[in-house]
């Protein structure tokens, strides 16, 4: 055998030798690398429940829900977040189970904002750009309220409740009726750009902080009798379809109602302006009752 043949020869055994040895390494690290398991915190897990297809997990997740958060004065926050969430994830129409799914965790959260058994003292809630359908968070004690840019489907209920934060419904669409009928509102009101299909009741409701109306729209009565606005009052934009009722309203701050349009009938009798007030380019459909 030539100098050249054995030199090949040499060559090759080493080059096998080598790549047999490189894909035992390789064969060793792959066996050697463990995924590690992440492990769902208990909320966790019940928030993936809530949101499963199953009808049981969902189920099962809710039961967990409700133990969860009656362990402790701690687990109400983080549990009243998870069940805004998965509102806020629920697809609109959906299936019919969704939409059964829907009033059933509208109710199982409203049952915990009512004073009475199980009730859960000072939630915020986050409801931001969610369908909710016959919405009825009546004689209810929280603390901030979000539903800018929510649709409101059926009658929306918030009369007799009590918001001791921030109540924010900026863009929010209400189908049907809207209810704030002697609400309290320890901060301020935001519904800025809000429209409302049907009436708005809002006699009788009080409200420490400034409220905002600006761009409103409303279909029906806007019905403010009897209100009591402690600080400022931003009515302006505001295009009022049928009759807008302030008697007897108390503004104790500025209040404005420029570039508003009072299509209906408008009532001002006895009402009381602490702060200055403007009407400046306002628009008005009938006679003025100021009397």
């Amino acid at each position: 055998m030539s100098s050249l043949s054995r030199w090949l020869t040499a060559t090759s055994s080493v080059l096998a030798v080598a790549a047999v040895t490189l894909g035992r390494r390789r064969l060793s690290l792959h066996h050697d690398v463990v995924v590690p398991r992440v492990e769902q915190t208990p909320l966790e897990d019940i928030r993936s429940r809530l949101m499963a297809l199953e009808a049981d997990a969902r189920l099962s997740g809710l039961r967990d829900w409700v133990e969860y958060g009656e362990r402790c004065v701690a687990n109400r926050q983080p549990a009243v977040d998870v069940l805004c969430e998965a509102l806020r994830e629920l697809p609109w129409p959906g299936t019919e189970v969704d939409q059964r799914w829907r009033m059933v965790l509208q109710a199982s959260l409203l049952a915990h904002l009512r004073p009475g058994p199980g009730f859960w003292l000072g939630c915020d809630v986050d409801l931001r750009e969610t369908t909710l359908v016959d919405f009825d968070l009546s004689e209810a004690r929280l603390g901030r309220a979000l539903f800018d840019g929510t649709r409101f489907l059926g009658d929306t209920r918030f009369d007799q409740a009590t918001f001791l934060g921030e109540f924010s419904a900026r863009r929010a669409f209400f189908g049907r009726h809207l209810l704030l009928t002697q609400s309290v509102f320890a901060r301020g009101v935001s519904l800025a750009g809000m429209t409302v299909c049907g009436n708005g009741e809002f006699s009788g409701m009080h409200a420490a902080g400034v409220v905002t109306l600006r761009a409103t729209r409303f279909s029906g009565r806007a019905d403010f009798t009897c209100a009591r606005f402690g600080s400022d009052m931003d009515c302006s934009g505001v295009r009022f379809g049928g009759r807008a009722l302030f008697r007897r309203a108390w503004f104790a701050g500025t209040s404005s109602f420029a570039q508003t349009w009072f299509r209906g009938r408008e009532d001002f009798v006895d009402a009381a302006f602490g702060g200055e007030s403007s009407f400046e380019n306002t628009r008005f459909g009938h006679r003025i009752h100021a009397d």
